[in-house]
């Protein structure tokens, strides 16, 4: 801990020792660490045993002694926290608030006798806010106080006594914070307050109660000590960002300087401190010092360090980009408002129903991350957490510059922070999550209220069955209802009896169908319904009955028309209807007054407005028209307000409009618009305070001949040729015209007056040289790579760029580079493929350099790599294919991660290698390198390459056995120890290189005769091609039946193989670790041999003598399998399993006209599986399945039936099948016959299955079966009934099923989940005994249960 604070701890400590000292003030300026100091000593003073109780009392603009009073209790444990509040039964909770009535006697009762030290936190205004500073951020502090006036007694750290008279700014701040009212409006002061908490906590003037006060200055009537909290010292600055921060990234010199200067800016305040280094921890641990290093520069001003922006860009890297937009965003917020604090959970409900969070599957995971996200923004404080689980926004976090082109409510679904003003509602009210939902449970404490309720799809009907027919009550109370993935298909009508909603959402209501109820929602403000692709109509007159409704949100569904009562929503404020791809007309806007934001991007079919122009929406801030079919867009009459506008994706838009009547317009995108030309020819130009611009992919051929964006998009642009000086663009900061290959010239004095241009991408345009640069000074990226026809670049260019941080110019034909002397802040350089240079300049001033590739560079023969000695801070060094001869020591090199020097042929020896512990990937295929370092201390390691290397020692007396078997252990230089390593790439072997030189048939040296490799899904994969492979074997033709007793081996294409590889095969649990494996009981073949064969059109020959021991076979994504006979009997006479996946042109499992091979192949054959056959038609198998015992089938469309009355698998004892869609029985029964029966099956699995009808089979044995969303399925008592065995019974969606009567007296597991006929559940053994789960739900019509 740095000293100040420890001297500053002291002497409080002391003065609490001092019986004579009752009250003392901390003051100090915002963010200086008065609450922080606080609560230090008071941790301490309660561990010392100075007092026994400590008690916050946190105080804003109003005094409400009902909260404050249950804020005491709940710190006194006295009430439960609001988790506590489990949602039991009415009776229950009415004794919790019956034994809270006399809450505030207990209380007295609780600190009688007791040492009591009392602390008064004030929070208000700091001096930004008075000052009304909205452009510039001061950084978050650790607390907020109320600010006034003094002149009183002030010690300083040390306890001397000084006098000071507070600066203006905090007169004004004072003379507004020190108004602090109670509940009836009357005017508090400070020892008013502690008056009535003395008497709410019934102390007397003999009681050991001593007060400690936060706030910015003491007032005049301020009593007792006071002390003045200072900021820290520069070293002492430096030390509590080395303790937060660590010293690995501090040590960086350009990070150094940059905090100095970050410490001077931002008045040594510890909060900003700590704000810095959380966020430098983002960067350290997702991206780059070179990334923080210029996040830092972005944030920093003339006057102070814009902090949120800051945090954004670290934020970008691991959190939800809108939800730091929206804590940061300066207009009026329901929620977050300035002086408001919110309970974390209704702000995390918030989260949820904005989208913030993503897609919402599970409320629990949603709000799980919701919670993890609300830790980190108050770790770094961006968030204030006060008492009681409440939060509030830090008091610096003022404003964020909005360079999103969504603008702060552009992510949003529904806009509440925009609609509600205090006092129109209540919000959410305290929430918990439990049991699948989100809930409110109570109301204070004089009554219960359930006003919010978060739903699961799945548990929906039933709860909402559950509470409301029994409990009028609540009906009549409930105000927000939210359910996700509901699988209702039209409204219920029991949402008409709640009158009392004000925001319904629906959301991703995938099976609704229809809207045939009328609603009456006299007071429902908001409204979603999302996602209900099948919802193609909704009544003229839904919204009739909605008068107050002020968001509307219809995405993704399939309307045509609109609803015409849409168009008398007179206070609609947010209307999205986003992914509506039928509507072809937008109805009339006249009566939207209001309407602030509106969103029909995707309504794909959209073609016109029914109104002319926008002249009724005068407050229209956000309009999306993207991806939608418009040509031409309505006249601006009247959006003054208008800030983003979007029409990116409207293939059919040709022209603009004029954009004079749009003078506050901030976001124009007009990307994709790939038919635009031109904007309106009368337009003077575009507004001039439009920051972000993006015509990228349109047929624009001239720039607007006025506008001044900071971020310029041309990407892919078609038509433009020629970029010419323009005296408008001062401003630019971003200018990207990437792709856009019709680009041939840029006139030389183009960049002169582009002074503030900070990013320049030209990548893959078809200019030839580069005009000069010497005059953007302020460039921190160029990209210049794929510019095929640039051959030059000005020899001044570089001098002046010492802010420079990535160069990009690979794959161009430059011959010569200018000077990179002055380029001391490059991060990275590559001139990858630059294949026409014919010298590097000097590039030993590059110290800061993170990323180099030189990769085809072949003029570095001459010049050597000794540049790489003063290069400490290179991460990823790329020297492929330049034919260096010799490598300096690399012992400097010690924060490399990656490696490549694939094709040095010549290269021998890498010096120093084993420094280089942090490598992460390392590539020496192709070089003549000799040797390695021991492995074991790179631990990073995930790639090793070393193929082509047949110089290497070590490998030469290996053999393929110890490769591809078990003996992975045996891998010289400790490779077998490398715990992380993912993939190996080995050299030739030793084995081999005599079979390669002795004459054969197969092919000469560096031809592969049956193009594919072989690998091996043990830890570290292993890979050898098919020539070397097939020599081994030929060279040792019994191995394979003496020494393969186990090997879990991969065949791939030569073609795209390391693609295959990397996607899927890297170690054995990759494959039969996988869940459905698990299910199809492949998981026992981990010990014993097994096959996959990936990705052929053509059966791989060549491998026909593994294939022919293998225990199991995995045949995937393989066109050439159309049935396993075609393969050949011989070749599968091993095969005990057989799993097959993607093989599109398989039509059926066997050949029907081959009995004999069908009949040799089921002597053998006992697990089979087959997954996404799209065109399987059969499995019948007749005598192939004499021995089967587990059969999983899965997404196979084309299936109707599975096995033939008269061959029945009769040893199955597993069966499951999913997702086929045509499926209709287990057997083919064509005419009249006794029912079949599998004695044998012990589980059977049936999932969503949408025609299956019919089991129609004795299983007597049966102890497992789930039937799930299987809706036609008939008969299915009859199955159960008979089922003596049955352990284990879930069905879900059997809609035809009335009744179960359970025969089985060993039953243990049941769950019955939407079956709507259901009337009864019966039992011969009355209730079981051995029931252990037993879950019911969405079973509307069930009303008896045993009996």
């Amino acid at each position: 801990m740095v000293p100040t604070v420890v001297r500053r701890k002291k002497a409080i400590f002391q003065l609490l020792s001092d019986e004579s000292v009752k009250k003392i003030t901390l003051t100090g300026d915002s963010g200086v660490g008065k609450t922080w100091t606080a609560k230090l000593v008071s941790v301490d003073a309660k561990k010392e045993g100075l007092f026994e109780i400590v008690l916050w009392v946190f105080l804003d603009s109003k005094y409400d002694e009902a909260a404050v009073r249950e804020s005491i209790a709940r710190q006194l444990f006295l009430l439960p926290l609001a988790d506590e509040w489990d949602g039991g039964d009415d009776v229950k909770e009415a004794e919790k608030v019956k034994k809270n009535e006399n809450i505030q006697e207990t209380i007295a009762k609780s600190v009688a006798r007791k040492k009591l030290l009392l602390i008064l936190d004030y929070k208000g205004k700091n001096k930004m806010d008075v000052e009304q500073k909205t452009l510039e951020l001061e950084s978050p502090p650790i607390e907020e106080e109320i600010a006034s006036e003094s002149e009183d007694e002030i010690l300083d750290d040390e306890g001397t006594s000084e006098l000071e008279s507070p600066p203006i700014e905090e007169e004004i701040a004072s003379e507004s914070e020190d108004q602090i009212l109670d509940d009836k409006g009357m005017k508090l002061n400070e020892e008013q307050i502690i008056s009535n908490l003395e008497t709410m906590l019934n102390l007397d003037d003999q009681s050991s109660c001593k007060v400690i006060i936060t706030r910015v200055n003491a007032s005049t009537e301020t009593k007792g000590v006071i002390i003045r909290v200072e900021p820290l010292s520069k070293e002492e600055s430096l030390h509590l960002l080395l303790e937060r921060v660590g010293g690995g990234v501090h040590d960086v010199p350009a990070i150094k300087s940059f905090g100095e200067t970050f410490f001077q800016m931002t008045k040594y305040l510890p909060g900003s401190i700590i704000l810095m280094a959380k966020s430098i921890s983002y960067f350290d641990q997702h991206g780059s010092v070179g990334v923080l290093k210029r996040a830092l520069e972005e944030a920093s001003t003339t006057e102070c360090y814009n902090l949120n922006q800051l945090l954004r860009n670290g934020y970008d890297l691991v959190l939800p980009r809108s939800i730091i937009i929206d804590c940061c965003r300066q207009q009026s917020h329901f929620f977050l408002g300035h002086g408001k604090s919110i309970y974390y959970n209704e702000l995390i409900a918030y989260w949820i129903l904005e989208g913030y969070l993503g897609q919402v599957d599970c409320l629990e995971k949603a709000y799980e991350k919701g919670h993890s996200v609300l830790i980190e923004l108050v770790d770094c404080q961006v968030l204030r957490n006060l008492e009681g689980g409440f939060v509030t926004v830090g008091s610096g976090t003022n404003r964020l510059e909005d360079l999103d082109r969504y603008g702060f409510g552009g992510r949003a679904s529904l806009g509440l922070a925009d609609l509600f003003t205090v006092g129109d509602w209540e919000g959410f009210g305290r929430l918990t999550c439990i049991d699948g939902m989100v809930k409110s449970i109570c109301k204070g404490i004089k009554g219960l209220k359930l006003s919010t309720l978060f739903l699961d799809g799945c548990h929906c009907c039933e709860i909402l069955n559950c509470f409301y027919p029994s409990k009028q009550e609540l009906r009549e109370e409930l105000q927000v209802l939210a359910i996700f993935n509901p699988t209702f298909e039209s409204l219920p009508q029991i949402l008409n009896d709640l009158h009392e909603l004000v925001v319904l959402v629906l959301r991703s209501c995938d099976f609704l169908v229809k809207i045939d109820n009328k609603f009456d929602f006299k007071n429902l403000t908001v409204l979603e319904i999302s996602n209900a692709s099948s919802l193609k109509k909704i009544p003229d007159d839904f919204f009739v009955h909605m008068p107050k409704l002020e968001s509307l949100h219809l995405s993704e569904l399939k309307l045509d028309p609109l609803p015409l009562s849409i168009c008398n929503l007179t206070e609609l404020r947010w209307l999205l209807l986003r992914g509506c791809s039928c509507f072809q007309t937008l109805n009339s806007l006249k009566n939207f007054k209001k309407l602030l934001v509106l969103d029909v991007s995707g309504a794909t079919a959209l073609t016109k407005f029914e109104d002319k122009a926008f002249n009724h929406t005068p407050h229209l801030q956000t309009l999306n028209l993207s991806l939608t079919s418009i040509t031409l867009v309505p006249k601006f009459s009247d959006l003054k307000e208008l800030t983003h506008f979007s029409l990116s994706g409207c293939k059919h838009l040709r022209r603009f409009r004029r954009t004079h009547s749009l003078p506050s317009l901030q976001v124009l995108d007009l990307s994709g618009a790939i038919k635009f030309k031109e904007f309106h020819e009368l337009s003077p130009g575009l507004p001039t305070g439009i920051k972000i611009l993006d015509l990228s992919e349109t047929r624009l051929r001239n720039l607007p001949s006025s506008m001044n964006p900071r971020h310029l998009f041309l990407k892919r642009c078609s038509k433009i040729q020629k970029l010419t000086c323009t005296e408008t663009l001062q401003n630019l900061e971003v200018l990207d015209l990437s792709g856009t290959t019709s680009l041939v010239e840029i006139e030389e004095k183009f960049f002169s007056k582009l002074d503030s241009l900070q990013i320049l991408n030209l990548s893959e345009t078809s200019i030839q040289s580069l005009p000069s640069l010497s005059n953007v000074s302020d460039l921190r990226q160029l990209f210049l790579s794929g510019c095929k026809s640039l051959t030059e670049i000005k020899d001044e260019s570089f001098e002046h760029m010492s802010c420079l941080e990535h160069l990009d110019l690979s794959e161009t034909r430059i011959k010569f580079l200018p000077s990179l002397l002055n380029l001391g802040n490059l991060s990275m350089l590559s001139l990858k493929g630059c294949t026409q240079l014919e010298k590097i300049p000097a590039l030993e001033t590059l110290s800061n350099l993170e990323e180099l590739n030189l990769c085809g560079i072949d003029c570095l023969k001459e010049m050597g790599a000794g540049f790489l000695e003063h290069m400490s801070q290179l991460q990823i060094l790329d020297l492929s294919e330049t034919q260096v001869v010799e490598l300096p020591s690399m012992s400097n090199l010690k924060s490399l991660h990656q490696l490549y020097l694939r094709g040095c042929q010549r290269l021998q020896r890498v010096p120093n290698l084993e420094e280089l512990t942090t490598l992460e990937v390392l590539d020496l295929s192709g070089t003549a390198i000799t040797c390695l370092p021991l492995m074991d201390s790179f631990t990073n390691l995930r790639k090793l390459l070393l193929t082509g290397c047949p110089n290497l020692e070590g490998f030469l007396q290996m053999e393929m056995l110890d490769l591809l078997g078990a003996k992975v252990d045996q891998l010289p230089y400790g490779i077998s120890n490398l715990t992380n390593l993912e993939f190996l790439d080995i050299p030739n072997m030793g084995n081999t290189q005599a079979a390669e030189s002795r004459n054969t048939d197969l092919p000469q040296e560096g031809l592969e005769p049956y193009q594919w490799g072989i690998s091996s899904f043990e830890n570290p994969s292993t890979s050898v091609s098919s020539k070397l492979f097939v020599q081994f074997l030929e060279k040792n033709p019994s191995i394979l039946e003496t020494s393969f007793t186990r090997f879990h081996l991969c065949v791939c294409p030569t073609e795209g193989e390391k693609e295959s590889r990397s996607t899927y095969v890297y170690s054995k649990e990759c494959v039969l670790g996988d869940i459905r494996f698990q299910d199809a009981e492949f998981c026992h073949f981990k010990e014993q041999r097994s096959l996959e064969i990936r990705g052929f059109d053509l059966f791989p020959k060549g491998i026909e003598d593994v294939l022919s021991i293998s225990d199991c076979i995995f045949f995937v994504n393989n066109t050439f399998v159309k049935c396993l006979s075609d393969i050949g009997v011989s070749s599968l006479k091993a095969m005990t399993g057989c799993w097959i996946e993607g093989c599109t042109e398989m039509e059926g499992v066997f050949d029907t006209g081959k009995e004999d091979d069908i009949a040799e192949l089921g002597t053998k054959l006992q697990f089979l599986g087959v997954s996404n056959a799209i065109n399987l038609r059969t499995t019948h198998g007749g005598p192939a399945f004499q021995k089967l015992t587990c059969l999983y089938l899965d997404c196979c469309p084309k299936l109707s039936t599975l096995f033939s009355s008269s061959q029945l698998p009769e040893n199955l004892r597993v069966l499951h099948v999913r997702f086929c869609d045509k499926l209709v029985s287990i057997f083919d029964i064509k005419e009249k016959s006794p029912e079949p029966e599998l004695r044998n099956l012990e589980k059977l699995y049936l999932w969503e299955l949408p025609e299956f009808k019919k089991i129609e089979c004795g299983l007597p044995s049966l102890q497992t079966l789930t039937v799930w969303e299987c809706p036609k399925l008939q008969k299915l008592e009859d199955t159960i009934r008979f089922a003596e065995s049955l352990q284990t019974l879930c069905i879900s969606n059997v809609v035809d099923l009335k009744s179960i009567n359970i025969g089985s007296e060993q039953l243990d597991n049941l769950i019955l989940e939407s079956c709507p006929k259901l009337k009864s559940v019966l039992s011969s053994n009355q209730r079981l005994q051995s029931l252990t789960n037993f879950k019911i739900r969405s079973c509307n019509e069930l009303k008896t249960v045993w009996r």
